[in-house]
């Protein structure tokens, strides 16, 4: 695999990235509003709030997953170790893989703490 295999990654994961943060620019301001009115939605708060880790999560385990496609595709350029760039792309695929796997399940509980949301 050539060195700038890995790179191509950047621009998908840099998408996700956007994506994951628009949603907890969005989740931060609708805490900011369901604060204001704190004692009816002292059930739904908790949610919102472990929602918003469960994304910050998976921003982190982006950011950690372009900078070992980084790390992969610069240390491919400079030396030919194959054994150690196996490594790296494999880490990023199972850092990248959780991330979404994180994503995935916010994209699941976020349906019920909706639902839960427009009930009251």
């Amino acid at each position: 695999m050539d060195w700038y295999a890995p790179l191509t990654v950047l621009p998908a994961i840099g998408l996700l990235v956007l994506s994951t943060s628009n949603f907890i620019v969005s989740l931060n301001n609708e805490l900011t509003a369901l604060e204001q009115e704190q004692e009816s939605f002292m059930e739904i708060i908790p949610l919102k709030i472990s929602e918003l880790k469960r994304l910050g999560i998976a921003n982190s385990l982006l950011y950690g997953s372009a900078l070992i496609f980084l790390v992969a595709g610069m240390l491919k350029a400079v030396t030919s170790s194959d054994n150690l760039f196996f490594v790296l792309m494999l880490s990023g695929v199972v850092t990248t893989a959780a991330a979404l796997l994180f994503l995935f399940i916010h994209s699941i509980k976020s349906i019920r703490i909706r639902q839960k949301h427009l009930k009251l």
